[in-house]
């Protein structure tokens, strides 16, 4: 054992060691909040309150606590793809940047709870505004991440041009209130599935149209 710490670790420098450490326990704990997140929407999804077994008594009610669980798993998991597309860019983590880590994952965490309120009040502007309000400050934040990461403490990769950063800077604040804004301009109320199919098209086209923009650009050679 102590041949291999001689061989491995003990050759790296305690500076290095440090900022590896951070890096990974960060990367484990975004990783476990985005999961636990998801997880807890399907927590409260079950028949209505007094419920006589009936098929047409459980699939309405049903049917919009699912299309509400559907957007809010599609809105979690574009911003884990996009965090774990910023951090794969990011060399270094230090206390800013966890701090404002933190503040984004916090915000993360009331994914649930929004979705629930959403589910029991859609009716009521004032629970889509505020599940809109908190889904904006997701990207808000996640874009002050990469900001900071890049244009503050300069610990973005070499390989991402200052061109790439600005396009994914704009395109992480521009995309929450894109979606949401397509999503409440839906006339009328949607049957259940169509307003998740539309945001699972809508990041679909997304997805190309930026991998297309980052090579055009000359970004990165590998991009996801």
């Amino acid at each position: 054992m102590a041949g291999l710490l001689e061989t491995s670790d003990a050759g790296e420098s305690l500076e290095l060691r440090r900022h590896r450490h951070w890096y990974d326990r960060l990367m484990m704990l975004a990783d476990g909040v985005f999961a636990i997140a998801i997880t807890f929407l399907a927590v409260d999804i079950g028949p209505p309150a007094g419920w006589a077994g009936g098929l047409g008594d459980l699939w309405g009610p049903l049917a919009w606590q699912l299309d509400t669980y559907a957007v809010s798993f599609i809105v979690i998991s574009v911003f884990w793809l996009a965090h774990r597309r910023f951090m794969a860019m990011v060399l270094a983590v230090d206390a800013p940047l966890t701090v404002l880590t933190l503040v984004m994952l916090g915000l993360v965490a009331l994914l649930p709870p929004a979705t629930r309120m959403l589910q029991a009040h859609l009716a009521f502007p004032a629970a889509r505004i505020t599940y809109a309000g908190l889904v904006i400050a997701i990207g808000i934040s996640m874009a002050v991440i990469w900001g900071y990461a890049g244009l503050a403490a300069k610990v973005v990769h070499s390989e991402v041009g200052g061109r790439a950063h600005w396009f994914l800077l704009a395109l992480i604040v521009a995309t929450p209130p894109l979606i949401l804004t397509l999503n409440f301009v839906i006339p009328g109320t949607p049957p259940p599935g169509v307003v998740p199919v539309v945001l699972l098209a809508l990041f679909v086209i997304g997805w190309r149209l930026r991998l297309g923009t980052l090579k055009r650009l000359g970004a990165l050679r590998h991009v996801g």
